[in-house]
């Protein structure tokens, strides 16, 4: 069981950590504007188009970063609910309606684990952050809010995203929360353009996701003082 309290300190001690870096967070529906947004090295993915998928604004949300009047950082979840089928086949049909059948080569699974993970999947992607946060430990921090506003909007089964190799080879995956890495399939570079043969896919699942938050609320216990308050007695109290 998750305590709705502890995942609330899990986003909460990330956003006043990220506030002390000069770093202000908002919750946005927008992806018009999302999608408009011109940032320095970023090219941003279909996977959150309004032209590709209806009715974002009940089933997705982004995060925007601002540091004096300007975005530092965005990032973006999107809830898929695969029903029975698993999500290889739900990405593979929206690979090949955005981007039309793959290529001759483009073949083999996405990845192995994608055909076992099926329900309400979150894609979680589009992390971009500023070079003026970079060494601040803020790419972390901010992935993993982004990890806890997952749950917290759409209590999915299952929360995915796509790496690249570097910030794979560093470990970056499990500072964001997340327990699972898989390589992507070598053949849907011609299949998903914007995946780069590299890449991994990272993932995580409803009962990894639910240790995270209480390992963090644990950890966060052992560094408070012990409080001087006697439990609470039982029964009505009230006059």
């Amino acid at each position: 069981m998750l305590d709705i309290l502890d995942l609330a300190d899990f986003i909460g001690r990330r956003r006043r950590a990220l506030a002390d870096l000069g770093v202000a967070l908002e919750m946005r529906r927008d992806f018009e504007r999302l999608q408009a947004l011109d940032l320095p090295g970023k090219t941003l993915s279909p996977m959150f188009a309004p032209r590709h998928y209806d009715l974002l604004d009940q089933r997705a949300r982004w995060i925007c970063g601002w540091m004096d009047g300007e975005i530092v950082h965005i990032q973006a979840i999107r809830l898929i609910d695969t029903g029975e089928a698993s999500l290889e086949d739900a990405l593979r049909g929206e690979f090949a309606r955005i981007f039309g059948p793959p290529e001759p080569g483009a073949a083999g699974p996405i990845a192995e684990a994608l055909a076992d993970i099926r329900g309400r999947v979150v894609y979680h992607g589009e992390l971009w952050t500023d070079a003026r946060l970079r060494g601040t430990g803020a790419g972390e921090k901010l992935g993993a809010l982004g990890v806890g506003a997952a749950m917290a909007e759409f209590d999915p089964d299952y929360l995915v995203g796509f790496m690249e190799q570097p910030l794979a080879a560093r470990g970056f995956f499990l500072r964001e929360g997340y327990l699972h890495i898989e390589p992507v399939g070598s053949g849907w570079r011609r299949g998903a353009p914007f995946l780069l043969e590299s890449d991994w896919i990272v993932y995580a699942g409803r009962a990894d996701l639910r240790k995270l938050v209480r390992r963090d609320a644990q950890q966060n216990r052992v560094m408070q003082p012990a409080s001087r308050l006697e439990p609470m007695a039982s029964g009505n109290t009230s006059r």
